[in-house]
């Protein structure tokens, strides 16, 4: 596994970062999240609500191992402890597309996700038509299980999506 990039908690200083992310067009259309431009004080309040305070949902920043710089966010959220599964989601800054940072990314998280909180199951929806993403996720060892059948509002019409999923089993099976 490359060494490029590290996980980290993210800081409060980080939401002047991850705000501009949010309002880039190409963030807006791919990420199922909130469609609309995002202000700086909502980008506060939701790492308040969402980064600090919602135990055991778990995001990371994604900085470059070699400076520091802040180029994505990674989420595990809707962790149930009982069944042990959890859905990923990946925001990685759009300048910085075509680096590998978002495969790397992608399969640190999986494996914080199996290895230290124990989990069986990780799963994610991803837009049909978004194949850059469902690339790193089938390289990462996801499985599609279905289309979600116009499941998303954007650009003024629905989209399918796909939900895909891996299972410890899978993940500890690959080389």
């Amino acid at each position: 596994m490359s060494t490029n990039i590290r996980l980290r908690a993210l800081a409060a200083n980080d939401a002047a970062t991850t705000w501009t992310w949010r309002n880039q067009e190409g963030v807006r259309d791919e990420f199922s999240g909130h469609p609309f431009p995002v202000s700086y004080e909502m980008e506060k309040e939701w790492y308040d609500k969402n980064i600090h305070a919602n135990f055991p949902n778990t995001t990371f920043g994604v900085e470059l191992a070699a400076t520091g710089e802040l180029v994505g966010m990674t989420f595990l959220k809707n962790i149930n402890l009982v069944n042990r599964n959890a859905e990923f989601a990946i925001l990685i800054d759009s300048k910085q597309s075509g680096n590998g940072y978002g495969t790397d990314a992608c399969r640190l998280t999986i494996e914080f996700a199996f290895m230290h909180l124990g989990l069986h199951r990780v799963y994610l929806k991803v837009k049909k038509d978004n194949l850059a993403a469902i690339k790193i996720y089938q390289t990462c060892g996801f499985k599609t299980e279905g289309t979600l059948r116009e499941d998303v509002f954007k650009n003024g019409k629905y989209a399918d999506q796909l939900f895909m999923a891996i299972l410890f089993q899978e993940y500890n099976a690959k080389p």
